[in-house]
């Protein structure tokens, strides 16, 4: 879980399409500090991203760019 800081920008680099359809390698997505959506998203290594499409999952730090912070 991303604790505090301002939401940033990031790309998916892997295909997550198995969890929601718009979750494609290159998808483009903004993190949502101090949130998680499910059990993953209590480890460290997970951050909640919210996609274009508003579909909201907790992403492996290592699956996602950071393009900016907002």
């Amino acid at each position: 879980m991303q604790l505090g800081g301002k939401p940033q920008t990031v790309r998916l680099k892997v295909d997550l399409t198995r969890y929601n359809s718009a979750c494609k390698e290159g998808a483009i997505g903004t993190t949502v500090p101090n949130y998680k959506v499910g059990l993953y998203g209590s480890f460290d290594h997970f951050v909640a991203v919210k996609f274009e499409n508003n579909a909201i999952l907790d992403i492996a730090y290592n699956s996602l760019e950071i393009i900016k912070e907002k």
